[in-house]
């Protein structure tokens, strides 16, 4: 792999040294890091600066020794949260799919995109074909409107200042006021749903799943062909459904509601 020409050696450098300080017990210097890497101070100097500006390392202003940095700490605990998340919802996901016989997913932001990591599928003969790691652009989703409109309001607006807001059919909205209407409808309702925004013949509906600090962790969606199910049917029945269930999850993820408290 190394011999191949896509291979990016400066990327794995910055990896190594990474792996270096995140397995360490200890802050360590430009001369420890040079030794347990057999790279040049040089070019430790180099790519340590790059990963300070990612805020991937840190260093101490005293010391002058590297330790992991904030960014590197956030995706340790997303990587956590997400293989508790997953243990935790599944039995959850399972049961929602023997209750109407579609598909469930749990869906988590990457960026401006959502990412489907976990499916339940169905065995109907018509299916809604879903697989880990599928992106979708968070204005064109349920689980994107569920998750920004319990979002404090100044990450959900930094997040809504990134987006393109991209028309994929003649359902997808496409202005970031429009958007924030449906924001509203979502928290009157406690879930939300897609109309053939991102694709024709889809519709989807979804709920927020909190950790225990209330954050917004992760949504819980069920996703359907337009030919089966009814936008009144996905609304009406299935939407409770998934809130109550997203609920579940979250309760057992640790998060209170304060009215419970």
């Amino acid at each position: 792999m190394a011999n191949s020409r896509q291979f990016v050696e400066s990327l794995n450098r910055g990896f190594k040294l990474l792996s270096i300080v995140c397995k360490g017990t200890t802050p360590l210097s430009l001369s420890e890091l040079s030794k347990q890497s057999n790279l040049s101070i040089s070019t430790i100097q180099r790519l340590t600066y790059t990963l300070q500006q990612m805020d991937l390392l840190d260093r101490d202003h005293q010391t002058k020794k590297f330790k992991i940095g904030p960014e590197m700490i956030t995706l340790s605990f997303t990587v956590i949260d997400n293989l508790a998340l997953k243990k935790v919802a599944f039995p959850y996901m399972q049961e929602l799919n023997h209750q109407i016989n579609e598909v469930v997913s749990l869906a988590v932001f990457s960026g401006t995109q959502i990412i489907l990591i976990e499916s339940v599928e169905t065995q109907q003969i018509l299916n809604v074909s879903t697989s880990g790691g599928v992106s979708i652009p968070v204005h064109a989703t349920a689980s994107g409107k569920a998750m920004l409109a319990y979002m404090p309001e100044e990450k959900a607006d930094f997040l809504l200042s990134k987006l393109s807001f991209e028309k994929f059919t003649e359902s997808t909205i496409t202005s970031i006021q429009a958007f924030k209407v449906q924001l509203q409808e979502v928290r009157e309702n406690g879930f939300a749903w897609s109309i053939e925004e991102s694709n024709y013949g889809l519709n989807t509906v979804a709920a927020p799943i909190h950790r225990n600090d209330g954050d917004v962790l992760a949504a819980l969606l069920v996703l359907v062909p337009t030919v089966r199910v009814s936008e009144a049917k996905l609304i009406n029945e299935y939407g409770p459904q998934v809130a109550k269930m997203a609920k579940r999850i979250s309760f057992d993820m640790g998060f209170r509601e304060k009215d419970a408290e």
